[in-house]
Parts: C-alpha cells; structure tokens; sequence
C-alpha cells in the first residue's frame, strides 16, 4: 500500500520545521522567534490577535512569546492610538539586526533543500504546495475563495 499523501506532507513538513529550528538554535533562537520577526517585518503594526492568526496559534500562547521577546529587547508593544484594547507589534533595532541575521539561517536551508530537487521538481513543488494550502486554510482576506 502506498504511504497516503497527507502522512508524507506531515512528516515531511516537521522534519523540515525541526532542521529549521536547530539551524536557528545554533543562533540561539527559534522557529517562533524567527515566525515573529517575520510577519512583524512583513506587516508592520499587526495587532497581537493579527499575527496569532498568521501564526495559527492562540493569543495567550502568543502573549507568552512576545513577553519574552520584549524582555530580549527584539520587540516593542504599543496601544493603538485609536483603539486602546489593540496591542500592536512593531521590531525594535534590535529585533531588525536580529532578524536580518537569521534570514541568512533561512536563506541557508532554503538553498539546502532546493539542492535536493532538481528545477523541474522545485517548479512543481512551487505550484502544488500553495494550491493544497490555499485550498484547506484560505486566506479570509482574499475575496472569492
């Protein structure tokens, strides 16, 4: 019987995250720091409950991080200035040098795995990967999906 698809993209997938997370570890930081730094470069002033859902984790698991992270100088937490309830996450300089630095970490894997695959292969994997996912966890920003 064949291996069902879905089981190869689970173990494959944690594989993947747990060699990523290891290369980060030699840097003495994580896939969650790296998740963090990230989105809150890639979307500047996101609200603490917005990148709870980029992360698809809950608030308080969130909280727990970026509790760490502002103690590590990495991150900055402001009130919205027209919404008081609305904690938003903003790097600090220190949080961009760090994150600048574990680019190169990604950058470094990524270069790993595409090594593996021929470009015909990354080609596919390019196209397939992104159809699965937007097919069972659609962005609810996009219309029409």
């Amino acid at each position: 019987m064949e291996e069902p698809l879905g089981r190869q993209l689970s173990i494959t997938g944690r594989v993947v995250r747990e060699r990523f997370d290891g290369c980060l570890g030699h840097y003495g930081s994580s896939l969650t720091t790296w998740a963090v730094l990230r989105s809150a470069d890639d979307e500047a002033g996101l609200s603490q409950r917005e990148l709870a859902a980029r992360m698809s984790i809950e608030s308080p698991t969130l909280v727990h991080h970026l509790d760490r992270m502002e103690h590590e100088g990495l991150i900055a937490r402001t009130r919205d200035e027209h919404d008081r309830r609305i904690v938003r996450v903003s790097l600090t300089p220190t949080g961009r040098r760090r994150y600048t630095e574990l680019r190169g970490v990604a950058a470094n894997l990524d270069a790993q795995l595409r090594s593996l695959l021929s470009p015909h292969e990354i080609e596919t994997l390019e196209q397939v990967l992104p159809r699965i996912r937007d097919r069972w966890h659609p962005d609810p920003t996009q219309d029409g999906r």
